[in-house]
């Protein structure tokens, strides 16, 4: 089932658990709106459901761990041991350091770069043009542009 999908069936769950009715949700979402994203019909925006969990009286991160447990078959509890190895494997130290976070990101950005650079030029050298390259990495022609070897 699409992640979405089962998003909206826990935010019904905890909803109804609320004792509260589609209506009473609508300072954030139109009675209709919410309906389809119960429904899995519409997808809703990050603005709209920290507004919808405050109303709902839950945390965001509550709901994706719902969300999370039940796509994966597990109980809440399970789910919460499953989610805590593997915050306790991302961030060793308990909290993430905000001094180490800015050279990280720029290292995966400057990965990311040489990585497109490297397959810009491999496929210009099997002959590709612009555009067939960014559509095979799915990238814009701008970016592909940026690889391009000057004078070329």
């Amino acid at each position: 089932m699409r992640y979405e999908a089962v998003l909206g069936q826990v935010l019904r769950d905890v909803r109804l658990q609320a004792g509260l009715a589609l209506t009473d949700c609508v300072t954030v979402l139109t009675a209709a709106n919410l309906s389809q994203v119960e429904n899995g019909l519409a997808v809703i925006k990050l603005e709209s459901l920290v507004g919808l969990c405050e109303v709902l009286g839950v945390a965001p991160s509550d709901v994706f761990l719902m969300v999370e447990a039940r796509l994966s078959g597990l109980c809440i509890d399970d789910q919460i041991a499953v989610s805590a190895a593997r915050l306790s494997r991302l961030l060793p130290t308990g909290s993430p350091d905000p001094d180490v976070r800015p050279g990280v990101v720029r290292n995966m950005r400057r990965q990311k770069a040489d990585t497109t650079h490297a397959a810009v030029m491999q496929m210009q050298r099997e002959g590709l043009n612009k555009g067939e390259i960014a559509e095979r990495l799915g990238v814009t022609l701008r970016t592909v542009q940026r690889h391009w070897p000057k004078g070329e």
